[in-house]
């Protein structure tokens, strides 16, 4: 159902802009003509045809179309990508209205194609833009072992790429966190994390069940050696230092990545940490002065603002920390970048999206 009216919504989207499709004529058609459709005709129309199959038609379409052959090499490669392309904008759709699972499989079925895609200068642009925004989508939805997976396998073509590593790094520092904060006697005996997304389908665990706050660590230390300018890598970088009970090295990459951050989210973050690192350390003073600057970046956010209440408390500061309390109670709260940090970096999704569009031949 929620398949149909995402390809009713592209159908009207299609009408309004002069361009009419009907669901059976869309759905029935090969993914190599829905490729080209989106490479050459109308993007809303080849989207309406795929949001109408299951995985198996996805499957079997792209099977059909690795199995292809025949025609020139560049149209090859320009169908092929569109295709990726194609199933990758679907899979964006879908994590916006929470169907995780179509995301993930159109994923990984982009995943196939890719790898078997020409490698060409374009190609290879291309594949960097597709690993790193598919494995950021899967991080989004809390697929976590599926999006650890496939930026492996991209690791292993663009073994020296920061930002591929940044967001493997992501993918492990969650998964370990969240083990470090669950206490349940499952989690403690059997070293296994019960959130949604971490197993496969299968119940395998995969290479998730090792993953550390080390290994998170080591990842974003690659990719800082590799580019230092980035914020991101090294904002995880002091978070994950922090973490395991480092501060006093937290802080130089927390104060460095405040420096340098290009986005108030990243500043937001770096801040906050530096708080916290700072609490650490039996600086209560600093951390309020980090906290606060915090503050400035996301204004409602309410992480930063009860972090500066129980500072400001522990100072006492009786009425500012009831200052702090009120304005996080107010409305806005929830749009915390706090919460955007663990779901790797959803704000990249969308310019990633438009990057990719551009590179199909």
């Amino acid at each position: 159902m929620r398949a149909e009216c995402i390809a009713l919504g592209l159908a009207l989207a299609a009408v309004a802009a002069g361009t009419p499709v009907t669901a059976s004529s869309a759905s029935d058609r090969s993914l190599a003509e829905l490729a080209e459709a989106y490479r050459t005709v109308d993007r809303s129309k080849a989207m309406a045809g795929v949001a109408l199959w299951d995985r198996d038609k996805v499957e079997a379409e792209t099977r059909r179309l690795l199995a292809g052959t025949g025609g020139d090499v560049l149209l090859r490669e320009a169908t092929g990508l569109a295709a990726v392309a194609l199933l990758t904008e679907s899979a964006l759709l879908d994590m916006n209205v929470g169907d995780a699972a179509r995301a993930r499989w159109e994923l990984q079925s982009a995943a196939r194609l890719m790898e078997a895609a020409p490698q060409t200068a374009r190609g290879s642009a291309f594949a960097r833009r597709f690993y790193l925004l598919a494995g950021l989508v899967l991080h989004r939805v809390v697929e976590l072992e599926a999006g650890h997976a496939l930026l492996i396998q991209a690791l292993r073509r663009q073994r020296d790429d920061p930002e591929l590593l940044t967001a493997l790094g992501a993918i492990i520092e969650t998964v370990a966190a969240l083990r470090q904060y669950d206490r349940s006697p499952d989690s403690a005996d059997r070293g296994t994390l019960q959130h949604h997304g971490y197993s496969s389908e299968s119940g395998g665990g995969g290479a998730l069940p090792s993953a550390s706050l080390a290994e998170a660590e080591a990842r974003y230390q690659q990719a800082v050696a590799l580019d230092p300018a980035p914020a991101e890598a090294r904002l995880r970088l002091g978070r994950v230092r922090l973490l395991q009970g480092r501060p006093s090295e937290a802080l130089k990459d927390l104060e460095r990545a405040a420096t340098e951050a290009r986005q108030p989210e990243q500043h937001y973050m770096a801040r906050l940490f530096e708080g916290r690192a700072r609490e650490a350390l039996g600086d209560v003073s600093g951390a309020a002065v980090a906290y606060r600057d915090a503050t400035a970046h996301a204004p409602h956010a309410q992480t930063a603002l009860l972090a500066l209440a129980h500072a400001l408390d522990r100072l006492g500061d009786i009425a500012g920390a009831q200052g702090a309390l009120d304005r996080a109670s107010g409305a806005g709260g929830h749009q915390d970048p706090w919460w955007d940090y663990q779901m790797g970096q959803p704000s990249r999704l969308d310019p990633l999206m438009q990057e990719l569009r551009r590179l199909v031949p």
